[in-house]
This record gives C-alpha cells, structure tokens and sequence, in this order.
C-alpha cells in the first residue's frame, strides 16, 4: 500500500512539473480562446512582457483594438504608465490619454473629453502609426517612402501617418492583407496587433531597461541557473520563490522548473535584474554555409549567397556583432526556428586585391592604454600595440554617435578598424559603452571556488565607497570569473589554484552584465592593510616604485588601477595626480595594490591640444565677435580656475566670440540673444519681447560687469563657449574668490520639472590642504547655472540631454551659507 501511495504521489509531481501553469501561476496566460489561434505565441509573449492583458480566461484575440487599449499598451511600452497614473490618480485611462497627447500619439488636447473615444475602434494605418511614434524613430520622408507605394491602395493612407506606417512596413514589425492590399482603413484585431508588438519587441524593450538574451542552460543549481549566452556574456538567475517566471514553450506557459540543462532559451531581464519571462527554443540547429551578398546595418539584416547558388535572409538580434562584416566574406550561419545564434566568420587576405580591403573588415579590439592626436596604444590578446591616428581621417564612434578625440578614456575598451591591410593608419574607433565599465571593487575572503562554472563565493564582503570600506547588505557574494584575471603580487594565477586559498583575503575590481557581477580584475591579499589619500609625489615605471605620503610603494602588474570608473594600466599613473591608495604591508615592504584616482581631468589639458578654461573677472569691452575680460576690481585681478582652485590671472585677455556663445543672465534667469550681446546698437529693441531683458541691453549694461567665462582653448585660440552674468553684489573684494569652491562628483537623479539634479560620490575641493575631500550627495539647483556637455552649451529647456553617471564639475559660489552653482562641466 505504501509503495502504491509512493508512485501516486511521484506521479503527481510530474504532473505538476510537465503540466502548464494554472491560471493564478502563470499570470492569466493561459487563455481559453487562443488555443488556435494563428498567433498564440506572439499572444503569450506581448502578455507575459506585459504590453497587453486579457480578461479572464479569454485574450479575445478576434476583436478589434480600440483607442482606449493600444493607447495603453504604447504608454506601457514607453515604461510611463506610472507616470500617467500619477497625472490622474483617479482616472488612468484620462492619464493615458494626457500623456500620449503630450507625446504627439495622437492629436489633442481636451483634458475634459477623451478625443478619440476610448471605444472607437482602431485602424491599421492608425495602429502603425501610434506605434512608429511611440519607437521614437525618425520616419522616413519624400522619396525614401517606398515599401506603402508597393499597395494598390497605398493612395488611401491619410498624408499624416504616411511616414509613420513606411516606418512600421520597412521595420518588417506588419505586412499587408496579401501582397498587393495593405488595407490601411481596416480595423485591426488584438491578435494582429500582438504579433504586430512581437515583431517590433527588440526596439520596444529598451525604453523599459529590458535586456534580451539568447543562450544555453549550463548548469542548474541551488536554485539558480546559469546560462551561457551566444554574445560571449552569461547569465546566473533565480528561477524559484519570488524569482519565479513564466516560460514558453510550444506555444504552452509553464513554471521555470520547466527548463533543463541543454535548453536553448530566449529570456528578458528586468531593470531589476530579475527575469521576467523565457521562451524555449524547441526547433533543431541548422547550419548554412556561403557569401555575403548584401548587409542592411539600418535593419540589421544581411543576405547570404550558398554554395548552391541560393540566396537567404538573414534578421539579426542586436547582440550579434556586424562591425565585422563586409562583402563577399564567407561566413558559417547558424539558427535554430529561423533565428540566427550565431556566425561564424572568416577573415581571408584575396592576394589579387593588391593591399586592397572593403573599408572595416580588417579590425583590432583591446583596452585603450594611451592616446594622443598621432597614436593609439591598445592592449590585446598579442600584447600592447601601437598604430597612427589622425584626427581629421580617424572618426570615432559611441553609442552609434560621432564624439571627439577628448571623450576616449583610458581603459575604454575599443574595436579599431583600418581602411588599407598595410596601413598602420587607423580608419575608425568605436568605443564601448559602459557595460565594461567597473562597477565597483569589493574585498572579502574566499570561500568557495567553482571551477565548472568559473565562480567564486566571497564571504564577509566589503564594498569600497568614498574612500571607506562599507559591509555588503550580503553576507555571501557569488561572482563569476567571466573575462577578468587573477593574480597573485605581479603573476597571473588561475582559478583553480584558489582551491588552495580558501580562507584568504582578496581585492576584486567588478563590472556588472546585466544583473550578474563578472570579476574585472582579482588580487590575493599579500599583508596587513594601510591605506592612504594624497599626491604621487614621485614615481619611477622603471623600477614600478612610488611615493605617496612620503611613503615608498611597490606596483606591479597585478595592482588594480582605477580611473574614470574604468580599469587602467599601473602606466597610466602620473605624477602628482591625487590618488586613494590601499597598500598591504609585509615584512617592512609596502605593495599598492588598490589605486583609485581622483582627478576628474576634465579641467586639465586634453590629449587632442585643446583645453577647457574657467575665468571670473569684469567684461571690459564687446567688439565685433571679441570680448576682453579684465581685473575682478580694482583691488583683485581676474582669477582663473586650476586644478587647485581658483587662482589669480593679472592683466586683460581678449577671447573671440560666436553665434553658438550661451550668454545667460542668472540673476534674471534668462538668456540672452547673442546678436544682441554682442552689438546692441545694430538690434532692433522690439524684437526682444522681454522688458527687463530689453532694457538692459538697451543701457548696454552688461558692460563692466562681473561674470564666468567658460572658453575652450585650440592652437588658433580661446572661443568662449559660454557666459555666466553674475549678479553685481557678488562683488565683494576679497571675499569673492574665497567663497568660489570646486566640487566634482557623478549625476544622480535628474528632477526635469524642478531644474534640479543630485550630485553622487562627491568630491570638494579643500583650499587649505591642497586635496579633495568626499563629501555627501546634495542636490543642486539649476536655475542659475550654464551647463556644458562634452564642451556644448545646454539650453535650459535641455535637461533631458543629461546622462545618469555621467562626469560632473561644478563651480559653486556660497552666498550667505547658502551654495549657488554656476557652472557645471559635464562628460558623458
């Protein structure tokens, strides 16, 4: 009877296990009516994604979308739905509608009446055109419409969403009824609409901090599973309890206790770094050898030309790479249910083309150690090598965006490519983005070493924040080996040769892929700690020796190096740069082995010759694009900003000014119109609608009067890139520049409605130790300040433009205790 009992209850367990979820488990996606339903995994996809619901047990997938609906689903997809609650708390549906009108969605503005009816039944030029406007892409115009005028009735979408829908057709997210009606005044379904918001998922993910990846179970543990990714990353994840998450597969949702070791998955992490659903890829590999033909970067989609004269398709997900793609390369395609895993690629030399390549197929990628107007330095897997530059042929890219040569960091990590198979000259520069960036540097014990899985368990975990050692919220921190190394004093060591250090303390540089922390840089603990925060008062490359402090240290190799929030090479150490040192000492020697350092440069001189300056003085005069700056008053000369404050600039300088020149008047807080700045007596007064802003320019009082001059420096000069008219009782004699102070730190929170920012891991500048000293965050108000992004003027109204994390100097005057800023140079 036991026995009987045993084997009822084991095969309740299975059935539970293989089963799909119940309707409470998997989130109402199992709908009723969906079964044969010609898009039913596109329906469970959009559902568990959360861009669509149902009602019920039915997703009513033949019923036509109305207004009310897509124009929540586009809110949703923008990650703003919160915010439309928030507008109306007790109306949603009406904070919907506010927000797409806001958005341009749709056109309106009654905020009384919901215009169109949220019942009104939604059209499909209209679904394509709501939903190409909320991509936020630039539609295509003129003679670029071509794929609408493949439809007989193309003549029947209305001139306004003609763009959009040539968008939404060339993106391949809709097709028409057949191959000849698109049918653009038809209604659309629900079930259209979701494979609709399928096909278009890779653009929409992103503007909710969605990240997708495409890999295979590699092992399955401890509740966690880890997954090797096809773009090199992988991935450890919660699949149970509160980490829990719906899984596809043939057409059919389960538990995540679904998956097993082998699965083939597509997963979607949240901003939260949680998975918030799967799929499984049941289709078998397919391999297909042949030639590119043709490569599509706008779509991402090459064609590929076989060995039996057959030409294919090819859509590509955002993390295959084709920067190393040309025509004509052979290459090795590998898919599993249509979607391409991966390719393999080769790179032959055709000795009949005389030195000749396709512009971009010859390419190095390694971490930047140095770089100036005439060369590149870069670490690879060959060692360090060296190739020319020139900054008038060599454009350099980040983000898919042109930047200059002043924005490229050391450490970054970068793919160059070459134009010539000869030429040491170097074509191009892309630069990654931040995902390679450290994250932090944690110190703790080893615990537990996983070879197969190349993971460490670190105990008691401390995380370095400010110059202190702060205890981690975990007692236990798991962290994979990923691309980083290990090293032991200045040799490299391996992972298994940590079985033998369990116990021991170590030093880990870290960077975060999408939720899971990857060793950038790990050192063995080789004494007692000191730590330190001054100048390197000397130091010798030769013989890897420094001092800080009036203390000698040995570096090496393995020192973890940190600057601008990136891992850089022990040579990238300077002299007198300000530095927070941690050293182990041991039998009377001390080694640096953690080295943070804390200039921000964005001051200092630049490795393209140019240079940002920051003068306070009294304009003397304004002449024909010219403006001359001299003594503060009588009693102090015009001070200029250093890196160790400001510091007195006797005489007067003549700076050359431009149309582009931001002139602001903060105690109006108002801009002022360049032309009118710069000659008043050729402006007509009445087109400047402001009164007080016209009555001064009419007095010229701008003249003799205190200001901040922002001006960059180029070998033809210094341009002044902006202008900060300060208030005349800031004129206080000496006092003036003592309460003119520095601080640096990395944007936090941006408050758009407010005109206020939080500044983190602050740094001020102490005028009497000569050294800068953390501080804690603050918020700072931005009504009287100008701001420079990567050397170009903001406007006021173009806050949105700032990056979270990105680089901040600020100059802040204090006027009766309380911190004005006035300036802020920011790097993205």
């Amino acid at each position: 009877m036991k026995r009987k009992t045993a084997i009822l209850l084991s095969f309740i367990f299975l059935l539970n296990i293989m089963m799909p979820l119940t309707l409470a488990q998997g989130q109402n996606l199992n709908y009723s009516d969906i079964n044969k339903h010609w898009a039913k995994g596109e329906i469970l996809e959009v559902s568990a994604l959360d861009y669509m619901e149902g009602s019920g047990e039915k997703f009513y997938p033949n019923r036509n979308l109305n207004y009310g609906e897509i124009l929540t689903i586009a809110i949703r997809a923008l990650g703003k739905e919160g915010e439309a609650q928030k507008l109306e708390p007790k109306n949603h549906l009406k904070g919907i509608y506010q927000l797409a009108y806001d958005l341009e969605l749709i056109g309106g503005e009654d905020k009384d009446q919901l215009i169109p009816s949220p019942n009104t039944k939604v059209t499909r030029e209209e679904a394509a055109n709501i939903l190409g406007r909320a991509l936020g892409l630039e539609p295509p115009l003129g003679h670029d419409i071509k794929e609408a005028k493949k439809f007989k009735d193309y003549n029947k979408i209305a001139d306004h969403r003609l763009p959009y829908v040539e968008l939404i057709l060339q993106k391949g997210y809709m097709k028409g009824r057949n191959a000849n009606i698109l049918d653009p005044k038809g209604y659309i379904t629900r079930g259209e609409f979701a494979k609709i918001l399928s096909n278009a998922n890779d653009d929409l993910i992103q503007h909710r901090n969605i990240t997708k990846k495409v890999g295979q179970v590699s092992n399955i543990e401890l509740e966690n599973i880890t997954i090797y990714n096809t773009d090199g990353t992988s991935n450890i994840i919660g699949y149970k309890g509160e980490n829990t998450f719906p899984v596809q597969k043939d057409k059919k949702i389960y538990k995540a206790d679904i998956i097993k070791f082998g699965d083939f998955i597509t997963y979607y992490i949240g901003a939260n770094g949680k998975v918030l659903y799967g799929e499984i890829n049941t289709k078998k590999e397919s391999t297909l050898e042949g030639t590119i033909r043709e490569i599509n970067l706008k779509d991402r989609e090459i064609t590929v030309w076989d060995f039996n004269n057959r030409h294919h398709r090819f859509k590509l997900d955002p993390y295959i790479d084709m920067d190393e793609l040309y025509f004509e390369q052979e290459v090795t395609i590998t898919t599993k249910g249509g979607q391409v895993i991966k390719i393999t690629a080769f790179n032959h030399i055709d000795p009949e083309r005389d030195g000749y390549i396709i512009p971009g197929s010859r390419f190095r990628v390694g971490t930047l150690l140095s770089i100036s107007k005439d060369e590149i330095q870069i670490q690879t897997q060959n060692g360090r090598e060296r190739f020319q530059i020139d900054p008038m042929y060599t454009t350099i890219y980040r983000r898919n965006q042109r930047i200059e040569l002043f924005q490229v960091k050391e450490g970054d990590r970068v793919l160059l490519t070459f134009d010539d198979i000869y030429s040491p000259q170097v074509g191009e520069i892309k630069v990654e983005d931040e995902e390679k960036h450290i994250g932090g540097l944690i110190k703790g014990k080893i615990q537990l070493v996983d070879e197969r899985n190349k993971e460490i368990l670190i105990s008691e975990p401390y995380e370095l924040y400010q110059g202190q050692w702060v205890p981690s919220s975990k007692s236990n921190q798991k962290i994979k080996l990923g691309t980083g190394s290990i090293y032991e004093g200045g040799r490299k060591t391996t992972l298994q040769s940590l079985n033998k250090r369990k116990g021991e303390e170590a030093y880990i540089a870290y960077e975060n892929s999408y939720g899971t922390m990857n060793i950038s840089k790990m050192l063995l603990k080789s004494g007692s700690s000191m730590e330190y925060k001054n100048k390197i008062q000397d130091i010798d490359y030769g013989t890897g020796q420094m001092v800080v402090d009036t203390n000698s240290f040995n570096y090496h190799e393995g020192t973890i190096v940190i600057k601008d929030n990136r891992l850089v090479d022990p040579l990238n150490l300077n002299l007198n740069q300000n530095i927070y040192l941690v050293s182990d000492y041991r039998y009377g020697s001390r080694g640096a082995s953690v080295i943070s350092i804390e200039d921000s440069g964005i001051i200092d001189d630049r490795i393209d010759g140019t240079r940002l300056w920051v003068y306070k003085g009294k304009i003397e005069d304004i002449l024909d694009y010219r403006l001359t700056l001299g003594r503060y008053n009588y009693r102090m000369d015009k001070e200029v900003l250093t890196s160790s404050g400001f510091k007195s600039n006797s005489g007067s300088e003549e700076f050359t000014l431009t149309l582009d020149t931001l002139i602001y008047d903060s105690q109006l807080e108002k801009l002022i119109p360049t032309k009118s700045f710069l000659d008043s007596r050729y402006i007509d007064l009445i087109d400047i609608k402001d009164r007080d802003l016209r009555n001064r320019i009419e007095r010229e009082y701008y003249k003799n009067k205190p200001a901040y001059l922002i001006a960059k420096e180029t070998p033809d000069g210094k341009e002044v890139l902006a202008i900060n008219l300060i208030p005349q009782d800031l004129n206080n004699y000496n006092q003036t520049v003592t309460l003119d102070h520095s601080a640096v730190g990395e944007i936090g929170e941006i408050n758009i409605d407010e005109n206020t920012l939080t500044l983190t891991k602050t740094r001020t500048y102490n005028n009497l130790t000569g050294r800068w000293d953390y501080g804690k965050d603050e918020e700072l108000n931005l009504n009287k300040a100008v701001i420079l992004v990567n050397d170009k003027p903001l406007n006021p109204d173009e806050l949105y433009k700032l990056r979270k994390g990105s680089q901040a100097y600020i100059v802040k005057h204090n006027d009766s205790s309380i911190n004005i800023p006035y300036i802020l140079l920011i790097e993205n």
